[in-house]
């Protein structure tokens, strides 16, 4: 598994995906920090800084997945994939860590901004933090779904359509589940359907609303950047991931039988 991680997580460097990455979040993170460290912003928080480059993950991640295994199909080496003498399960989790690496070094840029605002005599609480924890929990998610999508998707630029689609609409579902459920209000407010009351109408939306933010992981991760700590985002992320990821290692063991 180690030497499949370092020849992917070295493969970012031998083409412009990684530098990409880097330099389009170093450069969202920068415009962000110089922002609140002028006049018009009166106080510097990390953790805000950390919620709006969560947004930019809908850029970032189909760019960093989209080749992790739609480009070994384009350059025909899946083939070698798939007879290598490891097993395809470590493929897997050395290409998703590999991934994950690369989200790590890309918040050096945060980092920096930690320690600059250190020593501006600025203060870092548990909310900085819990924002990291909550972006790399998340990436975790997000890359996992995007390992999917270049493992199911026949060339890059598909797999990273794919992704970004995905990627917005859970960027969305908030809004989304508040449209689902004024939509079902309205609903069964003009067809009079079970002839529920207005109070029973109500809480049937309400109920369809909290279903689809469940699914929500931003709204569940929101806490850390309040620097309140919980497990159960954590383990819900987690838990997502570890399912994308086993999907993916199933995706492929088919396809591996199938070549053989």
């Amino acid at each position: 598994m180690f030497a499949i991680f370092k020849r992917e997580f070295l493969s970012y460097f031998r083409t412009p995906v990684g530098w990409i990455a880097i330099s389009l979040l170093s450069a969202i993170s920068g415009f962000y920090y110089s922002k609140m460290i002028s006049a018009t912003v009166p106080y510097v928080n990390i953790s805000m800084e950390m919620a709006y480059l969560r947004t930019f993950f809908v850029i970032l991640i189909p760019i960093i997945t989209m080749r992790l295994f739609a480009e070994e199909k384009k350059n025909g080496t899946d083939v070698l994939l798939y007879t290598m003498p490891c097993s395809m399960k470590s493929a897997v989790l050395g290409k998703f860590l590999a991934a994950m690496a690369l989200q790590g070094l890309m918040l050096i840029c945060v980092f920096s901004h930690i320690i600059f605002t250190v020593m501006l005599s600025g203060y870092v609480g548990p909310e900085t933090w819990g924002a990291i924890v909550s972006y790399l929990v998340l990436a975790a998610l997000f890359i996992s779904i995007g390992m999917l999508t270049s493992a199911l998707t026949e060339n890059q630029i598909m797999s990273a359509v794919v992704s970004f689609v995905v990627l917005f609409i859970l960027n969305m579902l908030s809004s989304i589940a508040e449209s689902v459920a004024t939509v079902i209000k309205t609903i069964l407010q003009f067809t009079h359907l079970f002839g529920l009351s207005d109070q029973t109408i109500y809480n049937v939306g309400e109920r369809v609303r909290r279903v689809i933010t469940w699914f929500d992981p931003f709204s569940k991760t929101s806490c850390f950047s309040n620097g309140v700590f919980k497990v159960v985002p954590i383990v819900f992320c987690l838990s997502f991931a570890s399912m994308f990821i086993y999907i993916t290692y199933r995706v492929l063991e088919k396809k591996r039988w199938a070549q053989s």
